[in-house]
């Protein structure tokens, strides 16, 4: 013979849903202090500043740079990116044909 299920067993509880509280935002203990200009730049804003994609840069131009390695973080002195235009300026040549 089944067994017929008792009442309360079958009584179920309903409860409102409530949104998740929002995330509050942190404060910065210190507002953030302007150390000047920057003097060396990631291979992604290096590659921005010429104007080229990372990949053009990486295969064509991040040889020829002296760069600083930490880690896996690299660093381009803005002076190297500058020297190598200067070098690279001057060894072009354009021949114009009338």
């Amino acid at each position: 013979m089944p067994r017929r299920p008792d009442a309360q067993q079958l009584r179920l509880e309903v409860t409102p849903i409530r949104r998740p509280e929002q995330p509050r935002p942190r404060r910065a203990t210190h507002p953030p202090t302007k150390l000047g200009p920057r003097l060396a730049l990631s291979p992604g804003e290096a590659a921005g500043v010429l104007g080229v994609s990372r990949d053009y840069f990486d295969e064509h131009i991040l040889p020829e740079l002296r760069i600083i390695r930490r880690g896996r973080r690299i660093l381009i002195p803005l002076t190297e990116i500058e020297r190598w235009l200067e070098r690279s300026a001057a060894s072009a040549t354009v021949v114009r044909r009338a």
